[in-house]
């Protein structure tokens, strides 16, 4: 397909078969609605995608002049599929971008290479991703003293651990930054031995914790002061009990007594 969009314009066509299979058909031109028939003939059911395709360089350019969403989305699915060596720009009749899709290769590279600046997370709270941010940027220089293929592999768990950050999935980010930093530790290239990495790194891990359990402290607090009469002297008293335990770092003892709270006020509703 590629090869042919390199030689000249050339007409496409895109549906689903009746067991939800990709059915595509391509000829030489630029008239893609001839090919409405032909598909059909094949078992091809609306709605169907039509359009014409060019490849220059490393670039492909598919025109949809009829591209129900549906049908964009599964196309894209099925480009992806078959791994095109150029990068994909799905454009509207009048020349705007639809979509894209970059090749894997690209993708894993631009994942490979991603440092602590690559981190782009605006929907979640900034205090919750500056540690780990610091982190990272305090082991990325380390990194390159490491030999070789360990550099490789760190820098790819680096640039792992920022995708994981943007993606808000932050306990498998800190479990990754901690297995970077003891690497780093074994081998002696951090000022800091392995044990002060593993206790900084939960330290660092409880901080974060503490100021989640107290904004779900927060938000329980608000709930109790709604409940009825006797029921809110009682889980009062249990949010303050909650509170003493968070100031005392007991975050497991909090966690439980906030848990048995929401059950209560569960049962008021």
């Amino acid at each position: 397909m590629v090869r042919e969009g390199t030689k000249r314009r050339t007409s496409f066509a895109f549906c689903l078969d009746p067991l939800k299979d990709p059915l595509m058909m391509i000829q030489p031109g630029s008239k893609p609605e001839t090919l409405r028939a032909p598909l059909k003939q094949a078992g091809g059911k609306p709605p169907v995608l039509w359009g014409t395709y060019v490849v220059q360089g490393d670039q492909m350019e598919m025109t949809c002049e009829q591209a129900p969403t549906q049908m964009l989305l599964q196309l894209k699915r099925f480009m992806k599929a078959n791994r095109p060596k150029v990068n994909v720009l799905f454009l509207d009749d009048g020349g705007n971008t639809l979509d894209s899709l970059k090749p894997d290769s690209a993708t894993d590279a631009a994942a490979q290479n991603a440092d602590a600046s690559d981190i782009s997370a605006p929907g979640i709270d900034a205090s919750a991703i500056e540690p780990l941010k610091r982190r990272l940027k305090r082991i990325q220089p380390r990194i390159a003293l490491a030999p070789g293929p360990l550099e490789l592999k760190l820098n790819r768990a680096l640039g792992k651990s920022v995708s994981l950050i943007n993606a808000g999935r932050l306990q498998e980010a800190e479990t990754l930054v901690l297995v970077i930093e003891r690497a780093l530790a074994a081998l002696g290239k951090d000022r800091e031995d392995e044990e002060t990495t593993l206790k900084r790194g939960q330290r660092e891990s409880d901080q974060r914790s503490l100021g989640a359990q107290v904004k779900r402290a927060q938000g329980l607090q608000a709930h109790v002061a709604r409940a009825p009469g006797p029921a809110r002297d009682r889980l009062t008293q249990a949010i303050h009990k909650a509170a003493r335990l968070l100031k005392q770092r007991d975050l497991n003892g909090a966690r439980d007594a906030m848990d048995k709270i929401e059950k209560a006020l569960t049962s008021l509703v």
